[in-house]
């Protein structure tokens, strides 16, 4: 039971300090470290790393795709122009995350039931 609050806990900061690091990048990332440095003395460990990579990857695609579709909105209306940079690396870079928390969710999970 104990697992499933580390990893809640883990994707609670992980959304909150994701969106952070895009608003207020100094204060999301401290936001993680001192999430992670908090986890030193906490059992288990992996299913709150696990939640806190895919909540900072999910965060960052739902605010990254989110912001393209709405430039793609405005560019569609006649007479206007969004000038978006190109963030196919950040894009890339969220999905990592994202996937590294589920394959350490899934780890954790796998590790809790082999112990009953």
């Amino acid at each position: 039971m104990r697992h499933r609050g580390n990893w809640i806990a883990g994707v609670v900061v992980g959304v909150a300090s994701g969106v952070l690091s895009l608003i207020f990048p100094t204060l999301g990332w401290l936001l993680a470290v001192a999430f992670l440095l908090g986890l030193i003395r906490a059992s288990p460990r992996l299913p709150a790393v696990g939640g806190l990579f895919l909540g900072f990857g999910a965060a960052w695609l739902v605010i990254l795709v989110r912001s393209h579709l709405e430039c793609q909105a405005f560019d569609a209306a006649p007479g206007q122009e969004c000038g978006e940079p190109d963030i196919g690396s950040w894009l890339a870079v969220a999905g990592i995350l994202l996937a590294v928390g589920v394959l350490l969710t899934v780890v954790a999970w796998a590790r809790a039931s082999r112990r009953g």
